[in-house]
């Protein structure tokens, strides 16, 4: 190689080896602050009500605003744990903000979200369907009550057509498998299906 040609294969390296350090490293730092300061201005209205006197630092006020929201969160928690919480909140929830608009999809959402309920489609399943020893590979759209599930079976090679079923639980059988490596083998017609067995 050319001493020329080394000397830009040596500085475009560098250079692009520079980049890829630093930039996921600058976008995560952009985006923490971003956030600090969502976070900041949705408690601003709260922590301008707080004026201790000894407290003159708007950081530490804002820190304490929201030590004090959390708790509050916990609070409101711990009481919805208990029976009169939880008929309070289904009483309220089932006359009042069930009629508004929004209101079901903005709280599946935040059950998502938060983890209290699974996001649909991220449990892989292996359903046996027609009660016999036919199995089937199948994505979890929903759980009920009742203990019985909603299976959402795809179809190979096109993984967005296939079967919708109400199944009990006997029949279901959670695997330790990711979406995508389901979806993977799926399109690729079964290929693939003895490694994540």
């Amino acid at each position: 190689m050319k001493p020329m040609k080394r000397i830009t294969s040596f500085l475009r390296t560098t250079l692009f080896g520079g980049i890829v350090v630093v930039l996921p490293l600058t976008i995560f730092i952009l985006l923490a602050k971003l956030v600090f300061d969502f976070l900041r201005s949705i408690i601003a209205p709260i922590s301008s009500l707080i004026k201790l006197p000894f407290i003159t630092n708007e950081l530490l006020t804002d820190l304490i605003t929201l030590v004090m929201i959390i708790a509050f969160f916990f609070l409101v928690g711990l009481f919805v744990r208990t029976r009169l919480g939880k008929g309070i909140v289904s009483l309220v929830e089932g006359e009042l903000f069930s009629r508004l608009p929004f209101y079901g999809t903005i709280k599946e959402t935040v059950l998502q979200f938060t983890g209290a309920k699974k996001m649909p489609f991220s449990q892989v399943v292996i359903v046996e369907p027609y009660g016999n020893s036919t199995k089937m590979f199948g994505f979890v759209a929903d759980e009920h009550e009742n203990g019985k599930y909603t299976i959402f079976v795809p179809t190979a090679p096109n993984p967005t057509n296939g079967f919708i079923f109400y199944m009990e639980s006997s029949q279901v059988q959670l695997v330790d498998i990711r979406p995508e490596d389901a979806i993977r083998m799926i399109i690729a017609i079964g290929t693939g299906a003895s490694k994540l067995i």
